[in-house]
């Protein structure tokens, strides 16, 4: 067997498949989309308190962020064991329905 018939080999095993380079790449991508969210969040707040005086609408930016951020985490520990990410999922994830208690009970309060 020449190098072609091996490299031609692997690509057709490996089809479909993400290599090293596009992983880091999601992961890269995972880590700053997270961050965006959080300064979106934050600046959800400012808005929220000092401009629209509707600070149930910062409610809701912290329910969505700690919801995508806690099933990330669990989503990790799922694959690679980590108990730390199970504890800050499990953190994440009550926070979330925390802050969807909170709207609901600011949403019956008015």
């Amino acid at each position: 067997m020449n190098k072609e018939e091996i490299l031609k080999m692997s690509r057709q095993e490996n089809k479909g498949k993400l290599d090293e380079r596009e992983l880091a790449a999601f992961g890269r991508a995972s880590r700053v989309g997270m961050l965006v969210g959080g300064v979106l969040c934050v600046a959800l707040i400012l808005v929220s308190e000092f401009i629209l005086d509707q600070p149930e609408l910062s409610l809701v930016g912290w329910m969505v962020y700690f919801a995508m951020q806690g099933s990330s985490n669990m989503v990790l520990f799922q694959y690679l064991k980590n108990r730390s990410k199970l504890v800050y999922g499990v953190i994440e994830l009550i926070l979330a329905v925390a802050f969807a208690i909170a709207v609901v009970l600011k949403a019956v309060a008015q």
